[in-house]
């Protein structure tokens, strides 16, 4: 998702096919930490399509910021795909590159506001250099209040990083809609 092209070098050994030239800096952009998935899907002329899923088997989108609907400046956002066979429905991770960069350190919770205009206070673990972690306490409740299934795609639309809070959208054919 999202259409960016990274081009990293291949070298053949004994041992099989090695990523080189490349291939840390899209390791670094997503994130990539022990214990997350990415798939390859071979698309033809030494072309692949990727998908990244993080610990719970989410699939986690690292695309360029989007425009918000009140404002004309686009907004931080990361996306995760919610997926049946994982723990989507009670934590979330925040991809690491956001985190580092969007969020302060040692917080503890970040607001979700709905549609509805409510706000939902929701817990945060931290890693122990205080970066966030993932979303975890307080997230299975907005998940099953807001009906959101697997294969959903959630985006997570930064409004203020001094006290973290979000929009969170669910994105459909049509468009985007705020839950």
């Amino acid at each position: 998702m999202g259409g960016r092209v990274w081009n990293i070098e291949v070298i053949r050994s004994d041992e099989g096919i090695i990523f080189t030239t490349g291939w840390s800096e899209f390791f670094a952009h997503h994130s990539l930490n022990f214990g997350y998935f990415v798939v390859f899907e071979y698309r033809g002329n030494s072309t692949f399509f990727t998908s990244i899923l993080d610990h719970s088997g989410c699939e986690v989108h690292m695309d360029a910021p989007i425009a918000s609907s009140s404002s004309s400046q686009p907004l931080p956002s990361f996306q995760i795909t919610m997926s049946a066979r994982s723990s989507c429905h009670r934590c979330i991770y925040v991809p690491g590159t956001f985190a580092r960069t969007h969020l302060p350190r040692f917080v503890n919770e970040v607001q979700i506001h709905d549609a509805a205009g409510r706000v939902w206070q929701i817990g945060l673990d931290r890693r122990g250099n205080g970066i966030v972690r993932r979303i975890a306490r307080g997230w299975a409740a907005f998940y099953s209040t807001k009906n959101i299934s697997p294969g959903d795609t959630c985006v997570f639309e930064l409004i203020n990083s001094d006290i973290p809070a979000f929009n969170v959208y669910t994105v459909a054919a049509g468009g985007r809609q705020l839950l």
